[in-house]
């Protein structure tokens, strides 16, 4: 039987600013306060919610009955800023269970003292929910492929140099130039060559492609040194 992959498109914004009120979530403790410096006065403004990072993300997620259900991994925050869904992993604390996300409305989420609480679910019920897969980040969107695009400029700009100094240059300095010219061809190539497999890729092969970018990126950049010494 095929299974369906629920997937969360690029305008779920994966950030953590909880407006979690409009979520069935009023009512919350108070998570902290802030002081905001102007140019005259200063102001504390207590901001009430629950912290992401202390209170929801990473923790183990319970039913009524105290059954543990999994844990959250992820918060996703809708395009009107609120928080839409939880990402939780059913697989984790099972021996031998793989990774399995599901998203589970925010609206059905309870915190009870130090638990987080989906009262109304079971373990059988999410464990064959459609699978949870994020959608990949755009290329502009990546720190990695941003560096990668910068590697691929400066070797340009090295093989430009080298192109002159093949030009100008003795016949001794001929054979290890070209050597150099060949190695930062590749490396420029081996990237660019990823970088389009990247725009090909699905969901699942998405953070693949992205490291294989980086490796490619980082023997460019070993190139690029090679050739300027």
């Amino acid at each position: 039987m095929k299974t369906t992959r629920r997937t969360i498109g690029p305008g779920m914004v994966l950030t953590f600013m909880l407006v979690l009120g409009a979520n069935g979530l009023a009512g919350a403790q108070v998570a902290g306060a802030t002081r905001w410096a102007g140019e005259v006065t200063e102001t504390d403004q207590l901001i009430a919610g629950w912290s992401a990072r202390q209170s929801i993300l990473g923790r183990s997620v319970y039913n009524a009955s105290g059954d543990r259900l999994g844990k959250v991994l992820d918060l996703i925050v809708g395009t009107d800023k609120r928080v839409t869904f939880l990402i939780v992993d059913t697989g984790r604390g099972v021996p031998g269970a793989a990774q399995h996300l599901v998203a589970v409305p925010a609206s059905q989420l309870q915190v009870r003292g130090a638990r987080v609480v989906l009262p109304d679910a079971a373990r059988q019920t999410l464990a064959i929910q459609p699978a949870f897969v994020h959608a990949p980040i755009t290329r502009t969107q990546s720190a990695i492929v941003e560096q990668a695009q910068q590697d691929v400029d400066k070797s340009r700009q090295t093989i430009a140099v080298l192109e002159r100094r093949l030009a100008q240059g003795s016949a001794q300095e001929r054979a290890p130039t070209e050597r150099k010219l060949l190695a930062l061809r590749q490396g420029q190539k081996a990237v660019q060559d990823k970088l389009d497999d990247m725009d090909a890729a699905g969901a699942a092969q998405w953070q693949s492609a992205e490291a294989e970018i980086g490796q490619a990126s980082a023997r460019l950049r070993s190139a690029i040194r090679n050739a300027s010494n």
